[in-house]
């Protein structure tokens, strides 16, 4: 052998006793005649423990099922003489099971080289992100929202089954490829090509709505939120999550054309029930003016008041954004102004003063709280002042810190009379004052001296 060929020799030596990779060197017998030191350091066995491939394969493979398969594609590949890789999980020496990627290369002279790769570490990393993907992927299929994803082009890269069947389609694979901007109504595609630089200035864009049109021509309306996929710091896809809330959108049209239906139904209703009230008026101011009787006339006119406040709320109802609740402090000033002016027949010089908060409540309280002012006023002018030529009286409407409204009226006349706790409370004006307070589940209380002051306190119910 000449210094050329012995140089050759020692290399391959020292390639075989280098390599990363275990070797095995068997002959034509099956004889194992040598290994290298990474194959035992991968599966512990050295040339004593495995001296054939009988011996390998049962130390390796000791279920005999996997043991059988492992064989059977041995002897092909061996029939066949073609050096192929086979991806084969063993038992190591101490019982740890290893993937390794095993190669067969058939020589001429019938000898063949072995060639084991340790691919645990991959295998354990693929397994790893099979099964975040496979979760990922359950998880996407689970929510109730559709799912995209496209590339930077907007081609479509992957899509959940509910997407796919949202838009037509009987599986994924059919929309795989598509542009997502073939599924979007020809009014928002404009709209839709300028969302990717939104998404790139800003990481993410939504909710924003569009129209998508599915494969039989049916058009739905979507919420869809976007965002962009970045990998090492760069933008490699989009993903957008929709939700389709064509029902959705329906029925709150459906409702809000009901409520409007309802608000015009209201307005009508108030509008004859004041119109009906000045009726009465009418009927009752005529009947009082052609009566002989000054008590019977007094009576008509407390009564034509007492319709008239009424009436007042339901015109109140008609100007309100709401109908069915008005600000109690404008309906009261009103009331107070028209009783005011139909008592002072004399032109004394009578004045009021109002301290209103803007408190909204419903017609259950605001229909009382009227009736009540409108009583005690018309008591006030009839009583109070009936001797005198000036006077002032004072509203006052204040919400509390407990949640309660105080609703006060004063005045400077004469003030109640000393036996107002008996006689004065069984008269019929103190009779429905009483009756209306127990409307409001409210309480009431009175003080007098220098002139009076009467308090109702009530939590006002929002119905």
């Amino acid at each position: 052998m000449n210094t050329g060929e012995n140089i050759s020799s020692i290399i391959n030596s020292l390639l075989v006793e280098h390599s990363r990779y275990g070797l095995v060197l068997i002959d034509s017998t099956g004889r194992w005649l040598s290994m290298n030191p990474a194959f035992t350091e991968i599966t512990g066995y050295s040339l004593k423990d495995v001296p054939n491939g009988r011996a390998w394969f049962r130390k390796a493979f000791p279920d005999a099922g996997k043991r059988s398969e492992a064989i059977a594609l041995w002897q092909a590949d061996r029939k066949k003489g073609v050096t192929t890789d086979r991806v084969l999980q063993i038992t190591c020496k101490n019982g740890e099971r290893k993937w390794v990627e095993m190669r067969s290369s058939f020589l001429p002279d019938g000898t063949t080289v072995l060639n084991l790769h340790d691919i645990t570490d991959k295998k354990l990393i693929e397994s790893a992100r099979e099964q975040a993907e496979n979760y990922y992927r359950a998880l996407l299929e689970a929510t109730p929202d559709m799912v995209v994803i496209t590339d930077i082009n907007g081609h479509i890269t992957y899509s959940s089954e509910s997407a796919a069947r949202f838009l037509g389609y009987d599986s994924v694979e059919e929309i795989i490829g598509m542009n997502n901007q073939d599924f979007f109504a020809d009014e928002d595609k404009e709209k839709i090509k300028q969302i990717g630089s939104i998404i790139d200035r800003h990481g993410h864009l939504g909710p924003f709505i569009a129209r998508v049109v599915r494969k039989d021509g049916q058009t739905r309306t979507v919420e869809i939120n976007c965002s962009h996929v970045r990998l090492s710091g760069e933008h490699i896809a989009y993903i957008g999550i929709m939700r389709d809330i064509t029902d959705r959108l329906n029925l709150e049209n459906e409702l809000r054309q009901a409520l409007i239906e309802k608000e015009i139904l209201l307005k009508e209703v108030h509008h004859r029930v004041k119109n009906n009230l000045h009726l009465i008026q009418s009927l009752l101011r005529l009947q009082a003016e052609n009566h002989s009787s000054p008590e019977i006339k007094a009576v008509l006119k407390d009564s034509i008041n007492r319709i008239r406040a009424i009436a007042l709320l339901y015109e109140n109802l008609l100007r309100s954004e709401h109908p069915d609740r008005i600000k109690l402090n404008l309906y009261l000033e009103k009331i107070a102004t028209h009783t005011i002016l139909r008592y002072n027949q004399q032109n004394r010089k009578l004045s009021i003063r109002t301290d209103l908060d803007e408190i909204q409540v419903p017609i259950s309280a605001a229909h009382p709280c009227g009736l009540i002012v409108s009583e005690l006023i018309s008591n006030i002018m009839k009583h109070a002042f009936f001797d005198r030529d000036q006077g002032v009286i004072e509203i006052s409407l204040k919400k509390k810190p407990d949640g309660k409204v105080s609703l006060t009226i004063r005045d400077n006349g004469r003030g109640l009379p000393e036996n107002s706790g008996s006689a004065e409370k069984d008269s019929f004006g103190w009779q429905i004052i009483q009756d209306l307070v127990d409307q409001l589940d409210g309480t009431i209380s009175w003080k007098s001296g220098d002139g009076s002051e009467i308090s109702v306190t009530f939590v006002p119910k929002l119905f």
